[in-house]
């Protein structure tokens, strides 16, 4: 029976760029967790919690494309503090309790990772999946969903805030008192649309990590690591 896997999700307030006063940074942490613990409780294997670096939790495996859901949420919400995001899919060794679990396995080997690359690279979020094929994908694709997400001005934010709770234009227009024409260029400058496409194909491609199969290129990867094995 191959082992259960899980998507082990890690966030981290940015180094560059403004930081929080001293003294908040954890607070602002702490928050963030208490935010998603509200948010994504029915789909969690293990509850977000926070410390002075980082905030870390486990999502079932089958809830991998809510990383998308759960990046636009702390960017919104969160707004201006800024994070950096990684996903670690994989198997988890020692003790899984929803209020206390170990950071032992390959899935927060990963997701440790993908932090780093994070922290130290161009873009905010990077995961690491049971196939080479499909981490170097999204993380292509991510790279792009994070240059449209971080464009986003104040007033885009506002905006897209309302559009993601179903709002219609006239009705975003009345509650932030500007014409439905300025709601519409709004998310046209945002490129709300283009980054709609985007996190489409996210999510489909983010739906695969839960099988722990390995795609044709992964096979040959493979195939030649155990070829070398054998002739050492």
């Amino acid at each position: 029976m191959p082992p259960t896997l899980y998507a082990v999700v890690k966030l981290a307030l940015q180094n560059k760029g403004s930081r929080p006063p001293e003294g908040t940074g954890s607070k602002i942490l702490q928050e963030a967790a208490a935010l998603l613990n509200s948010a994504f409780r029915p789909f969690l294997a293990g509850n977000f919690n926070a410390d002075d670096t980082e905030v870390k939790g486990i999502l079932m495996v089958q809830e991998t494309p809510r990383l998308i859901q759960l990046i636009q949420l702390v960017d919104l919400e969160m707004n201006p503090a800024r994070f950096n995001y990684a996903l670690g899919v994989g198997s988890i060794s020692g003790k899984m309790d929803p209020e206390a679990y170990e950071e032992s396995g390959p899935a927060w080997t990963r997701v440790n990772r993908a932090l780093k690359e994070a922290a130290r690279g161009n873009q905010d979020i990077v995961v690491r999946l049971p196939s080479s094929f499909l981490t170097r994908t999204v993380n292509t694709l991510f790279a792009i969903e994070s240059d449209l997400r971080n464009n986003w001005s104040e007033a885009h934010r506002e905006a897209i805030k309302l559009v993601r709770r179903g709002r219609t234009q006239v009705e975003m227009a009345e509650l932030l008192g500007v014409t439905q024409a300025a709601i519409s260029q709004r998310l046209k400058h945002a490129r709300w649309d283009r980054y709609l496409e985007v996190c489409a194909t996210l999510d489909e491609l983010l739906t695969q990590a839960r099988w722990k199969v390995l795609l044709p290129w992964d096979l040959r990867k493979d195939q030649k690591k155990k070829g070398a094995a054998k002739e050492i």
